[in-house]
């Protein structure tokens, strides 16, 4: 699981990755994404790690967010990932991270 978020990521068909972004939840903010190129290229899954499998639950904090990147088709895409809270439409991010994902 990758924590240190890249900004170029390589796979061949078939492999996976996860990344771990830092939650903050608790005060009403969530990661999502948006893909620029094929959606067939890469699939993307989210996940919350809360800690219960590592035995590291902390009562009141925010459970970081996992995505899994599945390589499906060769190509090249763009995972723009933002941190926003849902209900402020028209605020910018307090968190962007850009990732090109090259499948091979």
């Amino acid at each position: 699981m990758i924590t240190n978020i890249p900004e170029e990521i390589k796979l061949k068909t078939g492999e996976s990755t996860s990344l771990k972004f830092k939650g903050m939840g608790t005060a009403g903010y969530e990661w999502n994404y948006t893909i620029d190129g094929s959606k067939d290229c890469v699939d993307v899954s989210k996940e919350f790690d809360s800690g219960k499998k590592s035995g590291k639950q902390n009562v009141g904090a925010s459970a970081d967010e996992i995505f899994t990147l599945a390589a499906k088709k060769s190509g090249t895409v763009v995972i723009y990932f933002t941190e926003q809270r849902s209900w402020e439409k028209n605020s910018n991010p307090v968190n962007e991270k850009k990732v090109t994902v090259t499948v091979e």
